[in-house]
C-alpha cells in the first residue's frame, strides 16, 4: 500500500508542479472568490479526492476512458456527500493554485492526513 501511495504521490506531485507552472504563466487572479472554500476544508476535500484517485486507479479497467468515467462518477458522488458544489471547488482550486503559499499549506495538511490514514505518521516521527 505504501509503495502504491508513494508512487502515486510522486506522480501527482509532478502533475501538480506542471499545473502550477502552467498557471504561473498566466496572470493570477488576485481577487479572492466570495465563496472560497476555507483552507482546512479544502485540505479535507483534496485528501478524499486523492484517495478516490488511488482507489480508481486500482480498478484495472480495460481503458483509460473507462477509468476516467468511473472516476468522474465517484468524484460527483464524493462532492455530493461532502456537500461541495463543483463550481465552488473549481474556483477555490484555481485561486489556491495561483497562490502557492496557500496551496503549500493546504497540501501539507493533505500529506499529514494521508499519513494518518495509512499509519505512517507515527512511524516517521519515531525515526
Amino acid at each position: 500500500m505504501y509503495r502504491l501511495l508513494h508512487t502515486q504521490t510522486l506522480r501527482r506531485g509532478w502533475y501538480l508542479l506542471s499545473l502550477l507552472l502552467v498557471l504561473g504563466c498566466e496572470a493570477p487572479e488576485d481577487k479572492q472568490p466570495d465563496d472560497l472554500i476555507p483552507e482546512d476544508r479544502m485540505a479535507a476535500i483534496l485528501t478524499q479526492v486523492h484517495l478516490l484517485e488511488a482507489q480508481t486507479s486500482r480498478f484495472s479497467l480495460a481503458s483509460t476512458d473507462s477509468a476516467r468515467i468511473a472516476y468522474k462518477h465517484q468524484e460527483a458522488r464524493l462532492f455530493r456527500q461532502m456537500k461541495v458544489d463543483t463550481a465552488v471547488y473549481s474556483r477555490s482550486f484555481i485561486f489556491y493554485s495561483s497562490h502557492p503559499k496557500h496551496l503549500e499549506r493546504i497540501y501539507q495538511q493533505v500529506v499529514d492526513q494521508l499519513k494518518k490514514k495509512t499509519g505512517q505518521g507515527d512511524s516517521l516521527r519515531k525515526s
